[in-house]
C-alpha cells in the first residue's frame, strides 16, 4: 500500500513538473538542434491576453509533434532590444513570428536588414498608419488601409444621405477620408493633437449647431467625458476594434512555411477578424 501511495505521489510529482514546463517559457532549443530542423522565434507582446497566448502555445506544440518545427517563444517582450536583435541575428532561425501592433512596426525594419531569415509579422489591432515593407522576407498581416472607412463607410453615407451634420474630432496624422469631410467642409475637423484645440473646438460645435460628434482618433477619457457636456450625440468611431482569430490565422502562416511563401502586406481576411464597433 505505501508503495502504491509513493508512486501515486511521484506521478503527480511529475505532472505537475510537466504542466509548469508547458507554459509561456518554452525550451530552449541548442544550436545542433535548430540546424537540423526548420525553426522558428516566435516573439509576443507584453499583454498578450491568455487565451491568445493559449492558442500560440497550442500552435507550436502541434508544430513541433506533427510537422517537427524546432521552436521558441519570447513572451511578454515590450521592445526588440538589442540583446534580444542580436540573439536573432546570431541564432539560425529560419522564420521569426512577431505578434502584436507594438512589436511589428518596430520589428519590420530589422527584418529588412536581416535577408537571410523570414518573418511573419502579425497585427493585433487596426493598423492606423501605413509603413512601407521591402524585401522578399517579409510577410504583415493587418487590417490594412481604407479599414475604417471600410468598416463605417455605410452609416457615414446613411447620415449624410438624411441629412445630419456631422462634426469630425482627429489628429493630424490621421486625417478624415475626403469622401467623408471635403476641403470645403475643413472647418467640420477640429485636430486634439493641436495646442489649445478644445476651446476653438467647443465654439465651432455650438456656431454649427451638429448632429453628431464624431470622433475619429483616440481621445483621453477625460476629453471624451468633456464632450459629453457639449449635449451632442457622440459617435466614437476610434472605439473600433478587432479580434483575431489566432487559430485560423496560425493555419495560414503554417501554409506560408511549408507550402507558399508570399511576401508583403496581407490583409486579414473576414474569417480571420471580428470587428466589434462601438
Amino acid at each position: 500500500m505505501n508503495k502504491m501511495k509513493h508512486a501515486g505521489w511521484l506521478i503527480f510529482i511529475c505532472l505537475a513538473l510537466f504542466i509548469s514546463a508547458c507554459g509561456k517559457n518554452m525550451p530552449t532549443i541548442s544550436p545542433q538542434l535548430l540546424q537540423s530542423k526548420q525553426s522558428v522565434l516566435v516573439i509576443t507582446k507584453t499583454d498578450l491576453n491568455e487565451q491568445t497566448a493559449a492558442v500560440v502555445q497550442k500552435t507550436l506544440l502541434a508544430w513541433r509533434d506533427s510537422q517537427h518545427i524546432a521552436f521558441e517563444w519570447f513572451p511578454n517582450v515590450a521592445a526588440l532590444e538589442n540583446p534580444l536583435v542580436d540573439k536573432i541575428k546570431t541564432s539560425p532561425y529560419d522564420y521569426i513570428i512577431v505578434i502584436g501592433n507594438t512589436l511589428t512596426s518596430e520589428a519590420v525594419s530589422h527584418a529588412a536588414a536581416m535577408p537571410d531569415k523570414k518573418w511573419i509579422l502579425l497585427d493585433d489591432a487596426i493598423s492606423l498608419s501605413a509603413v512601407p515593407i521591402s524585401g522578399d522576407q517579409i510577410v504583415w498581416k493587418q487590417t490594412g488601409q481604407g479599414f475604417m472607412e471600410k468598416q463605417w463607410q455605410e452609416w457615414v453615407k446613411q447620415q449624410q444621405v438624411i441629412g445630419k451634420r456631422l462634426e469630425w474630432v482627429t489628429v493630424s496624422t490621421n486625417p478624415i477620408p475626403s469622401m467623408w469631410a471635403p476641403s470645403e467642409e475643413a472647418e467640420y475637423i477640429s485636430l486634439s493633437d493641436a495646442e489649445g484645440w478644445y476651446a476653438p473646438f467647443q465654439s465651432q460645435v455650438r456656431q454649427h449647431g451638429p448632429d453628431w460628434l464624431v470622433v475619429y482618433s483616440p481621445l483621453e477619457p477625460a476629453v471624451l467625458q468633456r464632450m459629453k457636456a457639449l449635449q451632442v450625440p457622440i459617435m466614437n468611431i476610434s472605439s473600433t476594434t478587432i479580434n483575431v482569430q489566432w487559430e485560423t490565422v496560425m493555419t495560414a502562416v503554417l501554409d506560408q512555411l511549408q507550402k507558399q511563401w508570399t511576401p508583403g502586406v496581407q490583409v486579414y481576411r473576414n474569417e480571420e477578424i471580428t470587428v466589434i464597433k462601438p
